[in-house]
Parts: C-alpha cells; structure tokens; sequence
C-alpha cells in the first residue's frame, strides 16, 4: 500500500563553468546562469586586462585546479596543448566553429548543455568538441 509519500529527484548540483575569453563576458554566460550554473568568464577571473595575455595552458592549470568545466571556442587547444590536458583531470568542450556570433554560441551550448552535463559527470581529462547536430569526442 503506498504510503503517499512523493519520492523526490534530488537536483544535480550546478556545474562551475569557465568561459575563455573567445566567448566574450554576456550572452554564453547568461544562458548558463539562467540554469542554475556558475559562471566564472576570464575576463572576471583575470582582471586589469591579464585575461588578453594569459597563455592557455595557466588558465587551463587554474581551471583544472578548481574543478570547473572549460568552455572555449577554440578547438585547436586540444593539439596544441596535448601534453596540458593530459596531465590534467580538466573537462573541457569547444564549439566547432569560431565564426559564430554570441548568440549563436549561447544557443549552441543550450543545445548541448544535457549531454555537456551528463559528460561531466565522469572525471577528465578530456576535450570533446561541439558541432550543430552532435559531440565529437577529440581526447582521449
């Protein structure tokens, strides 16, 4: 006989996401804000104008070390920092094209933003990369 009791879902904890500066400061960010998720954009974490001459791999080590996700929209990170990532645990993902204004990038993420949660959920290092209609895995 049920007792009336309503099981709860519990709600996943909100994701820390970083956003590299190709992502600019607004629109990315408050898609990802209006579900609940922190937002961290370089520009916020690396003020007085550091975030136009930090090196990806200091912020993808900073990143890394506080746990947060990594967007970016430069693809190429993955080979040209190889050896960062894997000697990471850092969870990163990039949209495929860097030719897509701000609004189309928000809308990309939001696109994604289930299956970018549930990849999450498993620990990194790895870089996936975001295209219109799919995630490709580019590490490992």
């Amino acid at each position: 006989m049920p007792s009336g009791r309503v099981k709860r879902q519990l709600e996943p904890a909100p994701f820390e996401f970083f956003l590299d500066r190709g992502l600019g400061r607004y629109n990315v960010a408050k898609m990802l804000r209006s579900h609940g998720h922190v937002v961290h954009v370089m520009a916020d974490v690396y003020p007085d104008g550091a975030d136009q001459t930090m090196d990806d791999p200091d912020w993808m080590l900073d990143v890394d070390n506080r746990g947060w996700v990594a967007l970016t929209k430069d693809a190429s990170i993955v080979r040209a920092h190889r050896n960062d990532l894997e000697s990471s645990s850092l969870r990163m993902f990039s949209l495929d094209s860097s030719k897509l204004t701000g609004e189309q990038m928000a809308a990309r993420f939001e696109l994604h933003l289930n299956r970018i949660i549930q990849r999450c959920s498993k620990p990194g290092p790895f870089f996936d990369v975001l295209h219109a209609r799919s995630i490709e895995r580019r590490y490992p």
